[in-house]
């Protein structure tokens, strides 16, 4: 559980921060905070934060756009796609409204796309892709310039122009995988498709395994759904009975996870609900804010007061527990080290360890250094929390995100860097 002193700051800073390209902290937080319920498939949360956001003059058309997109989001996770395109009509409403039309156009064009393509109405997202490429994907980020290039890369599929097809795919990986690595088995079950129509079963295999690697590392459910049903169908068509009984029962499992229906169901009912309390809470909110006004200022007094004594307490514990970890962290490496490796006279011994215990350092082979370019800003910040040691909950409060964020952060860090967990990315970085 968060401390007061954490939720003050998060309030302080989202108040007085200069919002970013039309977006408040407090609203990106609250992106992460429905990214995080769609993976986890709490699609009713996701949609109780966005629907008070629509025609509230308290946030900014950008916000109201972005909300209206996500909500369009949540339904397409769901495979509801009526709904997604619904919402997504009535974002591209609000497109003149906002400070970067061109772009927010274009970002809905993607994503009609994308949905019109998931239904199978080729024809459409066609028409639709063709446009956005004879602008040359101009206003489109790398991830959704991806799904339009993989999505190109199926319809050759289709024509059988295998070749070109795999080549296509594999263009638009790099950009996915940079941008949103979360979302990579879109493309690696296209390729499993591909790889079953060239007959080259233990390639489809292979990137059945990657698929879920990436699936259950962001603890996406729908995905691995997605990779068995496909595979369902492989085997259908190639008449193998065991691995169609095999996959079928794994499908099973999955199913009755995601629940699909009935998330639908329980969506649409609380959709209604929640839109006859947003207007009674209007009314009641618009009598009650002097009071709260008032009574709120000498609140917030008190706890930016405790905040700074919280702050200051908490500072002194910090230094005496790095001191002290520091300590045990260099022991523990001799130790590991000397009892892992062959005896050797003098035993080499990693340089931030030695240099802690007072030992004569001996340098180990180097490591080649991950690439770092390909992070993003955020997850640079989470990084550095990791190079100087703080633990999620430290990064959390430092980045004032909850802890999950991090967590969600990191597993993408490890992704990309190609590292298997927080111990193998300090070897590759520190070469010790």
């Amino acid at each position: 559980m968060r401390s007061v002193y954490y939720w003050v700051t998060c309030l302080i800073v989202s108040v007085c921060v200069v919002p970013a390209r039309g977006q408040s902290v407090a609203f990106r937080q609250l992106e992460d905070q429905v990214y995080q319920y769609n993976n986890e498939a709490k699609y009713q949360k996701s949609q109780a934060l966005l629907i008070p956001l629509l025609d509230n003059p308290a946030y900014s058309p950008d916000e109201q756009f972005q909300a209206t997109v996500l909500l369009s989001y949540t339904y397409k996770r769901l495979l509801d796609y009526t709904t997604a395109l619904t919402w997504l009509d009535k974002a591209y409403q609000l497109v003149g409204q906002t400070t970067r039309p061109d772009t927010n156009r274009t970002q809905i064009q993607a994503q009609m796309a994308l949905a019109y393509f998931d239904t199978h109405d080729y024809a459409k997202a066609d028409r639709v892709m063709r446009q956005l490429a004879r602008n040359r994907f101009r206003n489109l980020d790398r991830e959704n310039r991806a799904k339009i290039i993989h999505q190109q890369g199926y319809l050759l599929f289709l024509a059988k122009r295998y070749a070109e097809a795999e080549a296509t795919y594999d263009r638009a990986i790099p950009d996915l995988r940079a941008s949103s690595p979360c979302d990579m088995p879109m493309i690696l079950v296209k390729k499993m498709q591909l790889y079953a129509a060239m007959n080259q079963m233990q390639r489809v295999a292979a990137t059945l395994r990657e698929t879920n690697r990436y699936a259950d590392s962001c603890g996406i459910v729908k995905y691995r759904i997605y990779a068995y049903e496909e595979l369902k169908d492989i085997y259908k068509a190639r008449h193998d009975l065991i691995g169609l009984a095999q996959t079928t029962s794994v499908l099973d499992s999955l199913n009755v996870t995601y629940a699909q229906s009935q998330h639908i169901a329980d969506l649409h009912n609380q959709y209604q609900t929640l839109e006859r309390q947003q207007q009674q809470q209007q009314l009641a909110s618009r009598q009650q804010w002097l009071t709260y006004a008032l009574t709120g200022g000498g609140v917030l007094l008190l706890l930016t007061v405790g905040l700074l004594v919280a702050l200051r307490l908490r500072r002194v514990q910090q230094r005496n527990m790095e001191a002290e970890l520091t300590r045990m962290r260099a022991e523990l490496t001799i130790l590991m080290t000397l009892s892992s490796m062959p005896p050797v006279n003098p035993p080499v011994i990693p340089l931030t360890a030695a240099k802690a215990a007072n030992m004569p350092v001996r340098y180990p082979p180097r490591l080649k250094r991950p690439d770092l370019s390909v992070l993003s800003d955020r997850q640079h910040d989470v990084l550095n929390g990791i190079m100087a040691g703080m633990s999620n909950h430290d990064i959390a409060d430092k980045l004032c995100v909850s802890e999950n964020t991090v967590k969600y952060h990191l597993k993408n860090i490890y992704v990309l860097l190609d590292v298997k967990d927080r111990v193998d990315l300090l070897v590759n970085l520190t070469g010790n």
